[in-house]
């Protein structure tokens, strides 16, 4: 697969370089999968960390209030031990469309919505199973990857993608993908989490077309952080102007204890002089 983005002028099909939180989601991902795929029969105690480490409704359900919270991540970062497609596709998403986004995001910003990714299709996807009393165990990066798809057919619509050598638009394969997953859960069966991919198409959707893809929270706390610096330097500024006013009016005996020491606070800011 490569792409063409509408944005660049010179309209050329191209692999994507490769960006610093896409390769590490992939090292992570391999890493994690290639023990399962290889020795998942042959070792019993592998069997029961894969397990643990899925999203195992069974385990919710049994084990409440002490749930196996963090379940929630490392579902996304399994894969079935006997479906090694299913961890190459995923792969190959996460490449493709991961790199794509995370040039336009940052890094940091990007690491937050795969995040999301897997966290808020799994709840919803738990939620969903307990509501109707399935068991299920979810493995997989499949809803975090169909949010990059669907993310970036939403930011670049008429983005040309080359499938099975034909190029093809953005927005005809996010399609594709939604309805096979839709005509999956209206089936039924076949043991596919359709709910998270499609809660992870839903939010990759919700979160483009709002504008939330760009909010950094980082950024938010260190704006509101100098915000509320520059509101309490005006504040002292304006306490300032008021106890020099009554000191000229009153002389400084007026003052208390505690006004006297924040004026000495505010001398030595000033460099001891006001």
């Amino acid at each position: 697969m490569a792409y063409s983005d509408p944005a660049d002028t010179a309209g050329q099909f191209a692999l994507p370089r490769m960006t610093p939180a896409v390769k590490a989601l992939l090292i992570a991902n391999l890493a994690l999968a290639l023990p399962f795929l290889f020795l998942y029969d042959a070792v019993p105690f592998l069997r029961g960390v894969h397990t643990a480490l899925a999203l195992d409704v069974d385990a919710w359900r049994d084990h409440a209030p002490w749930f196996p919270v963090w379940q929630l991540a490392t579902y996304g970062f399994l894969h079935s031990a006997h479906e090694p497609m299913h961890l190459l596709g995923n792969l190959i998403g996460l490449y493709f469309f991961g790199t794509w986004l995370e040039s336009l995001l940052g890094t940091r910003r990007f690491l937050l919505v795969y995040g999301l990714g897997i966290v808020v299709p799994g709840l919803v996807q738990l939620l969903v199973a307990l509501a109707f009393g399935q068991s299920l165990l979810v493995v997989g990066a499949s809803g975090a990857v169909l949010l990059l798809v669907v993310a970036m057919a939403t930011l670049r619509p008429q983005a040309m993608v080359i499938v099975l050598f034909v190029p093809v638009r953005l927005w005809l394969v996010a399609t594709v993908y939604v309805l096979l997953d839709l005509f999956g859960l209206v089936r039924g069966g076949g043991g596919a989490a359709h709910v998270v991919h499609l809660g992870g198409a839903a939010l990759g959707f919700a979160l483009a077309k709002t504008g939330a893809l760009w909010w950094d929270p980082w950024d938010a706390y260190a704006a509101r952080k100098v915000a509320r610096e520059r509101q309490s330097a005006a504040d002292d500024e304006a306490r300032l102007d008021a106890l020099l006013d009554r000191i000229h009016k009153q002389g400084i005996a007026s003052l208390s204890e505690s006004e006297k020491a924040f004026l000495k606070r505010m001398s030595a800011r000033r460099g001891g002089g006001l």
